[in-house]
């Protein structure tokens, strides 16, 4: 058998060298067992350094020794090299091929594209590779070519146990994207709500408003997410603002048909007065707001049936999406 040997003395394999042609092929190999990159392997066998074409054969004792990225030559080369390997790696979910590249000293920043190991680690959901890259030193705060924080892209992918990282480890819980997202505007967007609820007992700012004044409360409204929505109430979210179109909640929640939000808005008590004119001299959209006064009306046929304070008792049923109103 070829026997492999680690530098601490500790056996890593036994090969039949039958099975391999040179040393470049038992490299492979390893790269293909362990993940060490073969232009980090050195072989040698009784203190001497093999060249990839040496010939092995059963009965040898090989020792494998990993350079480090600045012993290599041509080290500036070798570094870009490392450096796309470590985003690739972090793509497939490589926990081996990240560790043996953070070992040798890899650029935890280098990106391909515009982004970095962390970013896309954390936007596919790979948790080891976050942790790995955290303990590493990799920066919490890089972004793309959108804004998109390691925290953003995990926050809007929906995966909570790397928000619970990224948040332990210090990441900024109110850093926005180019448009002013934040994580817990794109949670509440994307219907993640244990992210969502994890941001909140973090601190996040309820009220952080988009580009366009949107806060989460207004994203989970538009899109429909209930749970959402009442979590974001609960935890006492300004229910009654308005974005620079001069929409709420109840009002987006109205358009898009979302008769569960527009319920326990009711229930909360959210105005329902519909101004001529919004906060910033806009006009409001009056088909919207006819519509909305509609679904509100008063139960005409039945006293003493109505809920939400006069509104028709059968919600669904009364439902006309604001969208269609004329």
């Amino acid at each position: 058998m070829l026997r492999i040997w680690r530098p601490s003395g500790q056996e890593l394999i036994a090969l039949s060298a039958e099975e391999f042609s040179d040393a470049d092929a038992v490299k492979k190999h390893l790269r293909e067992v362990y993940g060490f990159p073969v232009y980090l392997q050195q072989l040698l066998h009784s203190g001497r350094n093999l060249a990839d074409d040496f010939k092995v054969d059963n009965g040898m004792d090989l020792q494998v020794v990993l350079l480090t990225i600045s012993g290599i030559s041509h080290s500036g080369h070798a570094a870009c090299i490392a450096g796309q390997d470590l985003a690739d790696a972090a793509r497939r979910n490589d926990v081996n091929v990240v560790r043996c590249l953070l070992e040798a000293g890899v650029d935890k920043e280098f990106r391909v594209g515009d982004k970095t190991a962390l970013m896309l680690a954390s936007d596919l959901g790979h948790l080891e590779v976050v942790r790995l890259l955290l303990e590493a030193g990799a920066d919490k705060e890089c972004w793309d070519s959108f804004g998109r924080t390691a925290l953003l892209q995990a926050s809007e992918s929906g995966h909570l146990e790397i928000v619970r990282l990224l948040l332990e480890a210090g990441a900024d819980k109110d850093c926005w994207n180019t448009v002013g997202e934040t994580a817990l505007l794109l949670a509440s967007e994307s219907g993640h709500l244990e992210v969502a609820r994890l941001l909140l007992e973090a601190g996040a700012n309820k009220d952080c408003t988009d580009l366009v004044g949107k806060t989460a409360l207004l994203r989970a409204s538009e899109s429909g997410h209930s749970e959402i929505a009442r979590l974001l109430v609960e935890a006492g979210a300004d229910k009654d603002c308005k974005d620079l179109a001069g929409m709420t909640a109840l009002l987006l929640a109205s358009e898009g048909g979302h008769s569960e939000v527009a319920r326990l808005l009711l229930d909360a008590d959210v105005a329902k007065d519909i101004p001529e004119v919004d906060d910033g001299g806009r006009r409001v959209d009056q088909p919207r707001a006819q519509a909305l006064a509609r679904y509100l009306q008063p139960d005409t046929k039945g006293k003493g049936k109505g809920d939400h304070k006069g509104a028709l008792p059968n919600l669904d049923a009364a439902w006309q999406p604001l969208s269609q109103a004329g």
